[in-house]
């Protein structure tokens, strides 16, 4: 069964200042421990992100996300540092969409990063402070942080999202599949853009390059300037970033063609204007690709090739659903099995039954909350539309039965 619900999202999207003092990596890069053609590294897929385990300052291993759209590596679990041994060099100030929520975070350097058969020493990596976001929540498993550029420069990276599995290469001396597209990308500030061609539809259509970002969990995200592309949409939670939650529209265009391929009636998502804003100042953000399309495809992402590679997997004719029931769960807690509401689309399924943010789920379609994992209920609630969902709430002490059918917005 597919795992990857479009249920949570999250929408990384940090710009970092440019004012630490010092800090900076010397002859830092990953590398192969012995010549070997590729390594194979197992990963898991949720929520259209891969995570992948590694080894930090030989401890681990600890899960990360791998993200096209970061620079440094990041660590979001600030109270394994000292366990880590990090060497805290500077600070370093961090800001988000919204304008708003500037943190400090700490800056560590000559950090050693290793995975299976490769090793990269030397690196910086930036610690987030405790409580600005946590990856575990959304993926009911201990996820410690995202790692991007500073790996993927290095070695063209092949995605199974299908059969849950990261090849490595150490030369680019892949085998690319007669099915298989080759994109051409741009990189810009160690990001890659793709040139891209949304169809509204009215018909109206928009090229444009889109970040190519293995860390949204989206399928399309676009500038609201662009929200008469799609007919019509629904309010929605887009996902969650140093500024705290994301909100904006989503709605479908007709087609998005990227190179020789293309996905048919996407979803897309459109922020809300206040979030691609810095205190006044409008950020030139177009959009992006995210993992909702990417996860379409097997993927080898190739920056010294400077091209990515796509052939369509058992995924690609799938179609795009919303949230059929509205929610967005979390998982808290020890063992990750105190499951809450985190948000309630209005108008949605679940929002017409009365469930409101901040109500935790005690039981779901008559199993304890205790025989449940965070997978367990993203299964539940994106099953099938017209399925009934049947749950028991604890809100302020009182508990309270909420059933409803599963159905599409959009």
């Amino acid at each position: 069964m597919r795992t990857d619900k479009l249920i949570v999202c999250f929408l990384i999207l940090l710009f970092i200042s440019l004012i630490p003092s010092g800090g900076r990596a010397g002859d830092s890069a990953f590398r192969f421990n012995r010549d070997r053609r590729f390594v194979s590294i197992p990963i898991q897929v949720r929520n259209n992100l891969a995570v992948m385990p590694l080894y930090i300052n030989d401890r681990g291993p600890f899960y990360f996300i791998l993200d096209s759209g970061v620079n440094t590596t990041i660590l979001t679990e600030p109270m394994i540092a000292h366990l880590l041994r990090l060497e805290i060099h500077d600070n370093i100030l961090i800001y988000g969409l919204g304008g708003e929520g500037i943190v400090e975070a700490a800056l560590a350097s000559n950090v050693k990063i290793s995975m299976r058969g490769i090793t990269g020493e030397n690196l910086n990596m930036i610690v987030i402070p405790e409580d600005i976001l946590s990856f575990s929540e959304v993926f009911g498993f201990p996820v410690y942080g995202i790692i991007g550029y500073d790996f993927l420069k290095n070695f063209p990276v092949e995605i199974s999202y299908a059969n849950q599995s990261l090849r490595v290469y150490q030369e680019p001396n892949y085998r690319i599949d007669r099915r298989s597209k080759v994109i051409p990308i741009q990189l810009v500030n160690g990001k890659p853009y793709l040139e891209s061609t949304i169809v509204g539809t009215n018909g109206d259509s928009l090229t444009t390059y889109l970040l190519f970002d293995l860390g949204a969990s989206h399928p399309l995200y676009l500038n609201k300037e662009y929200l008469t592309l799609s007919d019509r949409t629904i309010s929605g939670f887009l996902g969650k970033g140093i500024s705290g939650n994301l909100l904006g529209r989503i709605g479908r265009v007709n087609k998005l063609i990227i190179g020789d391929t293309y996905v048919k009636e996407p979803l897309v998502s459109y922020p809300d204007s206040e979030f691609l804003e810095f205190y006044g100042q409008a950020i030139n953000w177009e959009g992006i690709i995210g993992g909702g399309i990417i996860n379409r495809y097997d993927v080898i992402l190739d920056y010294s090739s400077e091209h990515v590679v796509l052939r369509r997997s058992q995924y690609y004719s799938e179609p795009f659903r919303t949230s059929l029931s509205g929610l967005e769960v979390v998982a808290r807690g020890p063992n990750m099995r105190k499951f809450m509401v985190h948000y309630v689309r209005p108008g949605s399924a679940s929002y017409e039954a009365g469930i409101l943010s901040g109500d935790q789920i005690v039981a779901l379609n008559m199993k304890s909350h205790h025989q449940l994992t965070l997978e367990d209920i993203l299964d539940a609630l994106s099953a099938r539309e017209g399925r009934h969902v049947s749950m028991i709430l604890i809100r302020d002490q009182e508990i309270l039965r909420k059933r409803f059918r599963l159905r599409e917005d959009l």
